[in-house]
């Protein structure tokens, strides 16, 4: 399994592995844990495969600086998580 389908599998709407903390159906708490379910493969498809996988282009101080970020942003909000893993 590749690590898109474990942030699908992990922060899956339904049942997930990892949930954001408070109640379900919160709307706050609803859209964080859609959001991270789309996010987090979306971070892993656009910002880590083109960076392992393209290795023709070299990324500027700014590029690099902006996707550090995003995988920043993504790592802070997985720390907030509960659940059993």
């Amino acid at each position: 399994m590749d690590a898109t389908n474990v942030y699908e599998k992990v922060f899956a709407s339904k049942n997930p592995m990892l949930a954001w903390p408070g109640d379900p159906s919160d709307r706050t708490v609803s859209s964080m844990q859609n959001g991270l379910a789309k996010y987090a493969p979306g971070v892993d498809m656009t910002v880590r495969n083109t960076a392992t996988h393209v290795a023709s282009d070299e990324m500027t101080a700014q590029q690099a600086l902006e996707r550090l970020a995003t995988l920043s942003l993504l790592a802070g909000w997985i720390d907030e998580l509960e659940g059993p893993i």
